[in-house]
Parts: structure tokens; C-alpha cells; sequence
């Protein structure tokens, strides 16, 4: 009996060995997916920030300038004048009196041009008479331009809108100088032609009263 089952137990073990879940151990592996490499970056170079300057101021052309309404003194204690620009106006135009015709009479600038009244008022505080500056000792600058007065009108025609006299060097018969006194001060305007891009808030009047006596005012 055992005679007979020995060839049987050979082939089931035959068999078993030959059945494909035996032979994994011995299959061959899967070929490995290669993994791809990470692609290669080049930075940048870095760019600075960009950094936005200011643009610096103008630099004022009078720093020392005084403001319309100052008082500037000079002279000395027998003769101690007071003088200031207390008010300026730009006009397209202005209307003058004329007594021989009973009317106003309008006068217009050239082209491109406007007018600036600017007016002044000077008083002698001392004891002594003192000498007037003349009008053309005035000069208003602005914009890299110097202006004189150089209206030939007849100064004693009044305006209509400026309340006081045109400024003479003989204003009001006192023959180039001034009394000591408020009751005796000069007040008049002075009437420059300028460009109309120049405007009063750019210009500077500044005048030369005598040796040693000058004085700048910012207009506006």
C-alpha cells in the first residue's frame, strides 16, 4: 500500500511546485519608473527698489525779504523814517479821471502784459526832513525779470478802484522830501507793466532809499 501512494505524494508535490503562486519568489521584478528630475530654475537677479526723490524747492531769491505790511526803518534818530508795501493788486486794466472830459478814460496793457499796483507809504518819525526815493529806485522782480515804473500817465489823475495818489518824486508839491510827522506821510501806489504770468504772489519789490538802506517785499 505504501508502495502505491509514494508515486502519488511525488506527483501532487510536483504539481504544487509548478503552480504559478509558487513561483513568485522567482519572478523577475518590475522595471523601477524612473522619477524626473526637478527642473532646474535660474533666480532672477534682484532688482533694487525703485525709490521716488522729491524734487528740492526753488530757492527763495530775497530769504531775508519782508512781508507786505513790515515796517522798514532807516535813517537816524533826527531822521528816522518808517517805510512798508502794504498792499498790492494785479488788474487786466484800469479807468482814469480825466477832469477836461468829466469821464474815466480805460487803459489796457500790450498784449500778454497786465498791470500791478503796488502801493507804498513812508513816514518820517524823527525831527529833521528827510529825502524822498524817486520812483525809479522801485524795482519789482520776478521770474529772472527786473521792472521799473515806466508809465508817462500824469500822475496826478486818479484811478478808480486805488484810493490813494500815483507815487511822485514831487508827490503832492513836496519837492522831493518829507516833514517830520504821520500828518505829513507819503502815500501813493506805484504801477509797473509786466508780463501776466507773473503774478503778485512771485514778485518782490525792493527799493533803495539811501547809502546803506535797501529793503526787499515779497508781494504775496
Amino acid at each position: 500500500m505504501a508502495g502505491r501512494l509514494l508515486p502519488i505524494l511525488l506527483s501532487l508535490l510536483l504539481i504544487v511546485a509548478l503552480a504559478p503562486g509558487c513561483s513568485e519568489k522567482n519572478a523577475p521584478l518590475p522595471a523601477a519608473t524612473p522619477t524626473p528630475a526637478a527642473p532646474i530654475t535660474t533666480p532672477l537677479p534682484s532688482t533694487p527698489p525703485v525709490t521716488s526723490v522729491a524734487p528740492s524747492p526753488s530757492p527763495q531769491p530775497f530769504p531775508q525779504a519782508l512781508s507786505l505790511g513790515d515796517l522798514y526803518r532807516y535813517g537816524r534818530e533826527d531822521v528816522a523814517m518808517q517805510a512798508t508795501v502794504y498792499r498790492v493788486k494785479a488788474m487786466d486794466g484800469y479807468e482814469w479821471w480825466s477832469p477836461q472830459w468829466g469821464r474815466y478814460w480805460n487803459t489796457t496793457p500790450k498784449t500778454g502784459n497786465h498791470f500791478i499796483f503796488a502801493l507804498v507809504r513812508l513816514v518820517d518819525g524823527g525831527t529833521a526832513r528827510a529825502r524822498l526815493p524817486s520812483p525809479a529806485m522801485f524795482v519789482l522782480r520776478g521770474d529772472g525779470g527786473s521792472y521799473i515804473e515806466t508809465s508817462d500817465r500824469d500822475s496826478s489823475l486818479p484811478i478808480k478802484g486805488i484810493e490813494v495818489k500815483q507815487y511822485d518824486y514831487f508827490y503832492d508839491r513836496t519837492a522831493g522830501w518829507i516833514d517830520p510827522g504821520e500828518s505829513n506821510r507819503v502815500d501813493g501806489f506805484l504801477l509797473f507793466e509786466v508780463p501776466e504770468n507773473l503774478a503778485p504772489e512771485n514778485t518782490y519789490l525792493g527799493v533803495t532809499f539811501q547809502s546803506n538802506a535797501d529793503a526787499v517785499w515779497k508781494l504775496g
